[in-house]
């Protein structure tokens, strides 16, 4: 899939979660190991939870980093989700 659909729910895909270990650096684990996630990469994938859209993640993360345009925020975003679509680790709802 080459483009994000912006009004379907997204969520992690069965098997993969979030590293919860305090003092551990942000993973995102999968069947095949894990992916680091850096920057605003964890918050990203919080918010692919199952019940938020693209435009409403990319609407919270606008709330979340306001110095930052929402041209970018944007991009940068669906930019992840579709590569972590790609490798099977989101998927819509």
């Amino acid at each position: 899939m080459s483009e994000v659909a912006p009004n379907r729910v997204l969520r992690l895909a069965a098997g993969c979660r979030l590293s919860g270990a305090p003092g551990q650096e942000d993973l995102l684990l999968i069947p095949e190991g894990a992916l680091r996630l850096k920057g605003p990469a964890r918050a990203i994938v919080e918010l692919c939870d199952g019940q938020r859209t693209l435009q409403q993640v990319v609407a919270e993360l606008a709330q979340r980093y306001p110095g930052e345009g929402v041209g970018r925020i944007q991009t940068e975003t669906a930019a992840l989700v579709a590569g972590l679509q790609r490798r099977g680790v989101l998927e819509y709802g």
